[in-house]
């Protein structure tokens, strides 16, 4: 037998698949599932200002409702803040569908480079760097996520997680199968022309959650 084929010999023997699946396995029902770093171990109202902190870094804009039917009232006094029309674009998600957006127009669908704000709905924060993370799919389409000058997004304080391993124990017992799963901290932003930071460069100039207690 050649070296060739003893190395290659060993790797297959070290990568058979029934005892990479086990490995995994134990891997995920161990308990911690490894060390964390401090910034994601987060609790309680602990949690909740920190995210916001990070969101504040991360250049983006952060309001707190403590109902789902103030959520209109509180975009509409976004919308004017920032000067932008008194209309709204959404996907399908049924959270949106049953509330009273008076004078807010709405519109439902996939998202348009002519849309000024575009509104969705994020099933989890991460504390530990401010991130939304999004779901693709009719209800929340992920072109809202990137057209549009302003995307405002919809989060329930409860699906704040400390770091990325409660995340994904969260992601995985919610049972979620998106096509595209989008992590977004911030604004879109780019500094590669001159090193000048440039807000907007790859998708909204600006980011603003609404966190629903």
């Amino acid at each position: 037998m050649s070296a060739r084929d003893r190395i290659l010999g060993r790797i297959r023997a070290a990568a058979a698949p029934g005892d990479r699946q086990a490995a995994v396995a134990a891997w995920m029902a161990a308990p911690g599932g490894g060390p964390r770093p401090h910034q994601a171990m987060s609790h309680g109202p602990q949690r909740l200002t920190q995210f916001m902190q990070k969101l504040d870094a991360a250049a983006a804009t952060v309001g707190r409702v403590s109902a789902l039917a103030e959520l209109p009232k509180a975009l509409a006094h976004e919308l004017r803040k920032r000067r932008l029309p008194a209309r709204i674009r959404f996907g399908s998600d049924a959270i949106f569908a049953g509330l009273d957006w008076g004078t807010i127009g709405t519109s439902r669908g996939p998202g348009r480079i002519e849309e000024p704000a575009t509104l969705s709905r994020a099933e989890f924060g991460l504390a530990e760097t401010g991130t939304l993370v999004l779901a693709s799919g009719p209800d929340n389409p992920v072109t809202l996520t990137f057209l549009g000058e302003t995307h405002f997004v919809l989060l329930r304080e409860a699906d704040l997680c400390g770091g990325f391993e409660d995340f994904w124990t969260a992601w995985r017992e919610r049972g979620l199968d998106p096509r595209t799963l989008n992590m977004v901290t911030g604004p879109s932003r780019s500094a590669d022309v001159g090193q000048v930071l440039q807000l907007g460069a790859h998708g909204p100039v600006a980011l603003h959650v609404f966190l629903l207690s």
